[in-house]
């Protein structure tokens, strides 16, 4: 009982620190955006539920913090703290690890083991109401559309129940906000929640970014 309760508050106070964080962190992701002007597209009527994963292809370093930021101010509440994985070449870099951990970035880990106690993982911050935000691709892809790892990736993340929101990033990557001058179109677009069999979710991801064969 004890070791449970302590658990729950360590938990707890994790949370806490990662929403601090977040918030702490809006001004510089309002910044980024400005300076790639960055138009953000969502769905009519938006509203993002706790538990909620949120699938995008992957474009820069900040792809994290500019999702999140740009869930809306309306789904705040409901979307921090967001989590993410991320690969032990950035969460164990010493200073960079140290920002982006603290930020609610875990460490996916390097074998098939580890991958699979932290999808174990993904799963309980899903059910305990945290946002987590996955690259299915699994690298960043800075040029061109989504790549085939996407979508082999994907069909394994949606045979689980939980609310889906895929995300499309297009028209820059990470060295666009040290040239901003050559950015001619940069978006973000997100897609409304999507729920249903992994069928259903299959399709409307066809849809969404334009795919012939997932």
């Amino acid at each position: 009982m004890t070791a449970t309760l302590t658990k729950r508050v360590g938990i707890r106070s994790l949370d806490t620190i990662f929403r601090t964080t977040q918030l702490i962190t809006y001004p510089f992701n309002w910044w980024l955006s400005r300076r790639i002007k960055l138009t953000a597209r969502v769905p009519y009527t938006f509203s993002v539920p706790r538990g909620t994963l949120v699938l995008a292809n992957h474009r820069s370093l900040f792809d994290p913090f500019l999702i999140a930021y740009h869930l809306g101010m309306e789904n705040w509440l409901h979307t921090i703290p967001t989590r993410y994985p991320a690969t032990p070449d950035y969460t164990l870099r010493p200073i960079l690890g140290s920002v982006i951990r603290a930020l609610g970035a875990y460490n996916i880990g390097r074998t098939p083991m580890e991958r699979a106690k932290k999808l174990v993982f993904t799963r309980d911050l899903l059910d305990r109401g945290c946002t987590v935000l996955l690259f299915p691709e699994g690298k960043i892809v800075d040029n061109g559309e989504v790549v085939a790892e996407f979508q082999r990736g994907i069909k394994m993340l949606f045979a689980q129940d939980y609310p889906i929101v895929l995300v499309r990033l297009s028209g820059f990557n990470t060295h666009s906000f040290l040239r901003p001058h050559t950015v001619a179109d940069a978006r973000i677009e997100y897609s409304p929640v999507i729920r249903g069999t992994p069928e259903m979710k299959l399709e409307q991801l066809r849809t969404f970014y334009g795919l012939r064969d997932v």
